[in-house]
């Protein structure tokens, strides 16, 4: 039976709901390969028709599909099949139907930066292609030997505590380097000051759930870290975008937000933003903390790359001008080594208090190990020796990057220099359907992070995130080669007959 017949037949009489029907007999149809991957199904008005329900219940069905990962919608031109079914195990064999899940858990809207990452995630497990899109150090940069060496020493002087339970806010040695460490960048404080945390995606997570309850209102920089974008939605807050240029992000325009609304949190990067890799200017930093002092919100300020300095000079942290309104997070992911899953929270009074507790609610404690680890690393001044090996190791890459996109994308497009961090921001002259880019990259064997997925709104011109942390220099060429053919593909696929595409 094809699918329209079981769409005809519908029984409003069964036990299983309408659309539950639905999304069983398109699901039947991409499992058997009636429909196959790429096929085009039927405009929500015309499975409305075909199955004599109303348009929302099959918007219902579609979107059920593609939580299924059946389906892929692409705005403007339809819902797709996206691949062929998996088998489920045979119910004798120890496994079951697991369909019925997508119907019985609540409704999942994923956003457009879940999407992203997810995308991300599944390129990097391929192993296929050139990753512009990878924001985490090459593993020629981690260093492997003196932490396999520190390993050896933890477990050698401590024994069966490296792999116990500690202090929820971080181990002691730990806490203290930290806070050593916040002290040499000009930020006054001490240990009882630091939240210890799982990376500073997850210091973000403790941070907003602190600050934030539902409805509450939360300015962030755009674009901005999408894993920001995500904690702030994740609590239910409402997120409104400041816009950003070269001296970072525009004061004067949050000024304005403030008068119209009331924001409990700004989230900011002011040092090497990702991913434009610019500064707060020393005037906006000014005047961010005076709008911060007078309308009594918290300032969010992330400093994951703000380390990895290319040029100019360096830039103390906010929260050394302001550490009762500034909320500080940072981690050594992109320095040391993501793997290690080792973050900070800095903060002070009843905030701290709340953001401990939140930690505790979460996981009440981080790797023992590898705190212990770090701490030894901090305390013979390693850290400061790696970024030595570090900076220039990205500002070769940098550049290469720079020329690459100069030489290959410089007609049609623009970009943000960076002072360092490890990302070039590039906005493409005329707008291109970002999945349809993509998806052109993908076919010629690259990736970048589509710049609606590091924006709070929907972006009216086509931005790409591109890294120069992972690749090497000659990568990053051949990567920018392929990635100026995805734009000739796409920008074909919507170009008059007869036109001209000055993109060599």
């Amino acid at each position: 039976m094809s699918y329209k017949e079981r769409l005809f037949g519908i029984d409003r009489d069964a036990s299983r709901s309408v659309t539950a029907q639905i999304v069983d007999a398109f699901a039947a149809a991409i499992e058997s390969g009636e429909l196959g991957a790429g096929e085009k199904l039927p405009p929500t008005r015309e499975l409305a028709e075909l199955a004599g329900v109303n348009h929302l219940t099959a918007a219902r069905a579609y979107r059920r599909l593609a939580e299924m990962g059946l389906v892929a919608g692409r705005v403007g031109s339809g819902t797709y099949v996206r691949h062929a079914a998996r088998p489920t195990p045979d119910a004798g064999e120890g496994g079951g139907d697991l369909s019925w899940q997508v119907l019985s858990l609540p409704e999942d809207r994923p956003t457009y930066g879940d999407r992203v990452l997810a995308e991300m995630m599944r390129s990097a497990e391929r192993g296929e292609g050139l990753p512009l899109s990878v924001g985490y150090p090459s593993p020629k940069l981690l260093p492997v030997d003196p932490m396999r060496a520190l390993a050896a020493e933890v477990f050698e002087q401590e024994g069966s505590r490296a792999m116990q339970y500690d202090n929820s806010q971080g181990v002691p040695e730990l806490r203290a380097e930290l806070a050593a460490l916040m002290g040499r960048r000009g930020v006054g404080g001490d240990a009882s000051e630091i939240v210890v945390a799982a990376g500073a995606r997850q210091g973000l997570t403790l941070v907003t759930r602190a600050t934030l309850s539902p409805g509450d209102v939360a300015a962030c920089e755009s674009p901005s870290f999408f894993g920001a974008i995500e904690a702030v939605r994740a609590v239910g807050a409402e997120l409104v975008p400041v816009p950003t240029d070269d001296d970072g992000l525009d004061t004067d325009a949050l000024e304005e937000l403030l008068r119209r609304k009331e924001v409990r949190v700004v989230v900011v990067q002011p040092r090497l933003h990702n991913p434009t890799g610019r500064d707060l200017s020393p005037d906006r930093r000014a005047h961010l903390i005076e709008l911060a002092r007078r309308n009594r919100f918290f300032v969010l300020e992330d400093g994951v790359y703000a380390d990895l300095r290319i040029e100019g000079e360096p830039v103390t942290p906010l929260r050394a001008e302001a550490p009762e309104h500034v909320i500080y997070v940072e981690s050594l992911s992109k320095t040391i080594g993501g793997g290690l899953r080792l973050g900070w929270v800095a903060a002070s009074g009843p905030a701290l208090d709340r953001i401990a507790r939140e930690k505790r609610r979460d996981d009440i404690d981080c790797v023992t190990l590898t705190q212990l680890m770090i701490a030894r690393f901090l305390a013979a001044g390693s850290y400061e020796e790696h970024l030595t090996r570090a900076i220039p190791f990205h500002a070769e890459r940098r550049d290469a990057l720079i020329d690459a996109v100069e030489r290959e994308l410089g007609p049609v497009a623009s970009w943000m220099h960076p002072r360092g961090g490890g990302h070039l921001w590039v906005t493409l002259d005329d707008p291109l359907d970002e999945r349809d880019l993509y998806e052109a990259a993908v076919r010629e064997g690259v990736d970048f992070v589509p710049g609606g997925g590091m924006m709070p709104e929907r972006p009216l011109e086509t931005h790409m995130r591109l890294s120069f942390c992972y690749l090497d220099p000659d990568e990053l060429s051949e990567g920018v080669r392929r990635l100026a053919a995805a734009v000739r593909a796409a920008r074909r696929s919507v170009q008059p007959a007869g036109a001209t595409l000055p993109l060599a």
